[in-house]
């Protein structure tokens, strides 16, 4: 097997500001995490640091963001996430709190992803910046499956247009 992709609507993790701590989401991650847990039992050993998924999109949050689950010791462990919504209607911020997501009880807390890339809303007043965008998959030759990611931006900041992609990176 060359690599694994999963493609969802709703994603697990997120730092949009409307949707990181939203019921669906919590409920995709638990939902989802229950059924990589039995994935990860069944496959067995697999090479070290190698997530059990190379690739996994969603969509729905309405932002372009790259993060990764953390060392949760469950079956998400290590998995890059996609989130690409971020050319619908209404861009949103990334939440107040920052691009790291939390997980457990208070005063024992531990990262459950970290966010890399974020693009959506920013700015206030004058400053706004809508930054609508695609995402163009590269798919190297070989195994295991490598993957380069390209943002694809058109961005409306002072009433002005600008299109440019950023810096392609691998997952």
């Amino acid at each position: 097997m060359r690599g694994r992709l999963l493609v969802l609507h709703h994603p697990p993790v997120v730092t949009e500001a409307s949707k990181w701590d939203q019921g669906q989401t919590l409920a995709v991650r638990h939902q989802l995490r229950g059924t990589l847990d039995r994935v990860a039992a069944a496959l067995g050993d697999r090479p070290a640091g190698r997530p059990l998924l190379d690739l996994a999109f969603a969509g729905h949050a309405h932002c372009l963001e790259a993060l990764r689950v953390g060392a949760t010791g469950h079956g998400d462990a290590q998995i890059p996430w996609l989130i690409c919504g971020g050319s619908g209607y209404s861009l949103r911020r990334q939440r107040r709190q920052g691009p790291v997501l939390l997980e457990g009880p208070p005063g024992a807390e531990r990262e459950l992803a970290r966010s890399r890339l974020f693009l959506g809303r920013s700015g206030r007043g004058s400053g706004l910046r809508r930054s609508y965008s695609a995402l163009r998959v590269d798919v190297a030759a070989g195994t295991p499956l490598r993957l380069t990611l390209t943002p694809l931006v058109a961005e409306r900041a002072g009433g002005q247009w600008r299109c440019y992609r950023l810096p392609p990176f691998a997952p």
